[in-house]
């Protein structure tokens, strides 16, 4: 008994430390645990709330960028609102010309457009999405005998009938005229190409359009890259996505008409594209003439050519003749790659 209780008090303070030791252990493992948990917990708040900054940073963009569905609107128009709903493709997108008396003659320009899309290469369904914006009646009755979705837009004060002088006060006014219906077109939420109707269509132009670019626009003359802003501007053809930016973009453009009374849109735009891009940040995309061509560089390879413009010429008369030779050529072209 003796022995034993004499192990008991040897082997005491052994036992009480090996317990001590353990229970130590166990706290400190305990501590040690609740601080990670806690710092797990804290990483994990932060992660979520960087998420959820980061989720509503991209919104907050998204905003600026996407579609306005409910804009101030200056000025609006039921008929054209909709017949951009008639028109308008599943994602919304729209073709857009216009036309005056002079160009919608009888075998004059506008149905030489009209016809280019049935010859091109499978583009003639653009057709169902084309709006024919008429600058005075006679053209108006024009188009209504030869498609479906046309608008007058007379300007009052005005006489938009017949062939401009270039540079003249009603030439102004029908090039500027267009602006404003692209804004409007924008503000309703929808993206569009605008084409002058002495562009001629070989094949789709869209697939020359990039995503990332606020707005695309043909260059008169292309300097190798497409975002180079040295490329001289062509407002024949633009491509422009329905976002508060590019909105913002018309109202500035069209404010710089008082800056500029006697130039004409696209010059303008050519004069304040770096205020656009400083104070929009505006990303442009010039196609190359390779694939939307026209006569002031003049690159007729129709293995590559989309559109071909009569631009960098004076006068209906040889706009016409000039154009309407490039329209046999491409003929020529895709007769003898069928026959191939």
């Amino acid at each position: 008994m003796k022995s034993s209780e004499s192990m008991d008090k040897r082997k005491g303070p052994v036992f009480y430390y090996v317990i001590g030791t353990m229970i130590l252990a166990a706290v400190l493992l305990v501590c040690v645990f609740s601080r990670v948990s806690e710092r797990s917990i804290d990483v994990l708040r932060s992660d979520c709330l960087g998420a959820k900054e980061q989720s509503t940073t991209t919104h907050e963009m998204e905003k600026l960028h996407t579609k306005i569905l409910v804009p101030s609107q200056e000025w609006h128009d039921d008929n054209f609102a909709l017949l951009l709903q008639k028109a308008a493709t599943d994602d919304k997108r729209v073709i857009l010309t216009d036309v005056n008396a002079a160009f919608a003659a009888p075998n004059s320009m506008l149905d030489l457009f009209l016809k280019s899309f049935h010859n091109g290469d499978n583009i003639a369904h653009h057709l169902d999405h084309l709006i024919i914006v008429a600058m005075d009646q006679t053209a108006f009755e024009k188009c209504q005998s030869v498609h479906r979705y046309c608008y007058l837009n007379e300007q009052p004060g005005s006489d938009l009938s017949s062939e401009k002088v270039y540079m003249s006060k009603d030439y102004l006014d029908l090039v500027w005229s267009k602006v404003r219906l692209w804004q409007f077109t924008l503000e309703e939420g929808y993206s569009f190409l605008f084409t002058d109707v002495d562009a001629m269509w070989f094949r789709d132009p869209f697939r020359h359009i990039s995503f990332y670019a606020d707005m695309t626009i043909a260059a008169d003359i292309f300097y190798g890259y497409p975002e180079d802003h040295n490329n001289n501007p062509n407002t024949g053809l633009v491509f422009a996505k329905p976002t508060r930016k590019n909105i913002e973009v018309m109202k500035y453009w069209r404010e710089a008409r008082k800056r500029f009374p006697t130039m004409h849109e696209q010059t303008v735009y050519d004069k304040i594209k770096y205020e656009l891009i400083s104070k929009f940040d505006l990303k442009v995309q010039y196609v190359s003439t390779e694939y939307w061509g026209n006569f002031c560089q003049p690159r007729k390879d129709f293995n590559k050519l989309s559109t071909f413009h009569a631009c960098c010429l004076v006068g209906l008369e040889m706009k016409f003749a000039l154009i309407k030779g490039v329209t046999e050529e491409w003929k020529m072209y895709k007769s003898i790659n069928l026959k191939s």
